[in-house]
Order: C-alpha cells, then structure tokens, then sequence
C-alpha cells in the first residue's frame, strides 16, 4: 500500500463516483479503481458498496477512511515541515477570511504586511466561516481570520482584537439625534441583516432576540455594503462593525448600550506545523497602529 492509494479511498469517499475521484486525482478510471482495488485485496476488507449509482463507503471503509485521513494529514505536516526548516512563516501562505472583515481590514494592513513578512507570499480568499472550517480541515488553508464562535474550540485560535457593533442610521432617522442607543430603542425599525451563513448575522440576531426587535425580510444578501446604502436612504437601520464604520454620506454611527461586541481570531488546525508563525504573526497584527487606530476612532 502506498500514500496515493489513500488519496483515491479519500476522493472516491469525498464524490461517491469513482469517475468523479479519478477526475479530481488527475489519473484514470482504471487506475484508480484497481489500485484500490488491489488495497483492498491486502487490507482483506471491502472498502466500498459498488452495488448501487452512488458508491459508498462500507462501515469497515468508514473506521478505516478516519485512520486514512490521519495519516495523510500527518504526512503533508511532515513535508510542510521539512520544506520550512526553521522559518515558520516561509512560502506561499493561504489564507481564509470572512466577508464582514476583509475589505475593512486588509486595506489597512496589507501593504505594511507584506514588507513585514518578506519571506511569505499571502493569498487570501473570502469565505463565509462554514466553508472556512471545512478548508481548514482539508487543508486548502493555513489558517483564517474570523470572528470566535463555538465551533473554534476544535482549533487552534489566538486573539487578534474586539470590535464593537454600532447601530448604522440615516441622519434623516430620528434615532440620528441620540448619543447612543439601548437594544430596546430598536424596537419598532426596520432591522436589515445579511443572509444565512454569515457569523456576523448570528451575533447579531441573538441580542436582537433578547430585547425582542423583530429583523427586516427587505434584504438578505451577502454585502455590508449593500445594506448601508440602504441606510443612507432611510430604508432601514443595520449592524455594522466598528472597522466598517467609515464615512459614509447620509449615514451616522451609533453606540449601543449596553456594549455589544465581538472577538477576532486567527485559527488554524490544532496541529499546523507552523503554530509559533501564527502567534508571530497575531501579536504583529495586534500591535499595529492603522489597526488599533480605526478600532479607537471616535465617531461622534
């Protein structure tokens, strides 16, 4: 047995289709099927039920697909590890980041980031946090920014800032007038919120919901962006991150009381290789003066 015969029971796992594995494995049909095939014959178990459309793993193929894992997840450590030798944040680092932060922050950061870290070559890609955690797991990603929710406990993670939520109104809005607001003041408006699967929008709603302020079905869409613009027209009142609290025509910001919040972290897999590179790479980030200037604005 060898280290490709485990990548074709993951993939055929993965798609259920051997055509569809052999696709996604770069090799043919045949290849990939005796070769499993032969695996198959030398573990002396059957890995797969070929019986029906889809192919499925058979419940000795599901306790052994989890060893499978195991062990390449534990080999790609070792060659990212070899290939590294003693810097840990050296080559071509990917990156996973959720939309209510990206455009905010990087902007801020990333040309200073660059210079800072002049052996590492960051790509970056937006993804809602569901999607972030499946990518971490397979390991199309080193690591992420995103805001902490419970399902980081199965991570590494370190704290990169809090940010508090403001209330985004029209200054035609009475609400403009007010210094800051109580959830209760909310009552009443039209509350806009993203679409499912944004993390932001699940914060958001759980203090919406114990101070009984019902959510607008106007927008549900995938942009902060678009949700102010809506603001700016007095069609509605929105949530917004401090780091998105930019000038806007038309637009106030406003503070909640009692203070509403949220953590962002780096996470990564527990066991990254290069954990002592994400630590560097956290407290770099934490410390940096754009950063810690738009989180401390004054918006009054």
């Amino acid at each position: 047995m060898n280290l490709k015969d485990f990548e074709y029971v993951k993939a055929i796992a993965q798609y259920k289709h051997f055509r569809k594995a052999a696709n996604a494995c770069f090799v043919s049909q045949p290849t990939l099927s005796g070769q499993v095939k032969k695996l198959e014959h030398e573990l002396g178990v059957t890995l797969f039920d070929r019986s029906t459309k889809q192919v499925t793993l058979t419940a000795k193929g599901e306790r052994l697909l989890t060893q499978i894992e195991i062990i390449l997840e534990q080999t790609q450590i070792l060659k990212e590890l070899a290939a590294t030798s003693n810097e840990p944040l050296q080559g071509k680092l990917t990156i996973g980041i959720i939309p209510t932060i990206a455009p905010y922050l990087l902007p801020a950061l990333l040309t200073s980031m660059k210079a800072a870290f002049i052996d590492s070559q960051f790509s970056f890609i937006e993804m809602q946090t569901a999607t972030i955690l499946e990518a971490l797991n397979n390991g199309e990603l080193d690591f992420a920014i995103l805001a902490d929710v419970p399902e980081l406990i199965n991570y590494h993670t370190v704290a990169l800032y809090k940010e508090d939520f403001l209330v985004a109104v029209s200054q035609d809005n009475a609400l403009s007038k007010h210094k800051k607001v109580a959830l209760n003041d909310l009552q009443g408006c039209s509350l806009l919120m993203l679409s499912d699967g944004h993390c932001f929008k699940d914060q958001a709603q759980k203090f919406c919901f114990s101070a009984g302020v019902d959510i607008s079905n106007q927008y549900k869409g995938n942009s902060l962006e678009t949700l102010l613009a809506l603001v700016a027209m007095d069609d509605g009142i929105t949530f917004v991150p401090k780091l998105a609290c930019t000038d806007r025509v038309g637009i106030d910001y406003l503070p909640i009381f009692p203070n509403q919040q949220r953590n962002v972290v780096f996470a990564c897999r527990k066991h990254y290789p290069h954990l002592s590179g994400v630590e560097q790479l956290g407290k770099w980030l934490s410390a940096h003066p754009n950063l810690k200037a738009k989180l401390t604005k004054d918006l009054g």
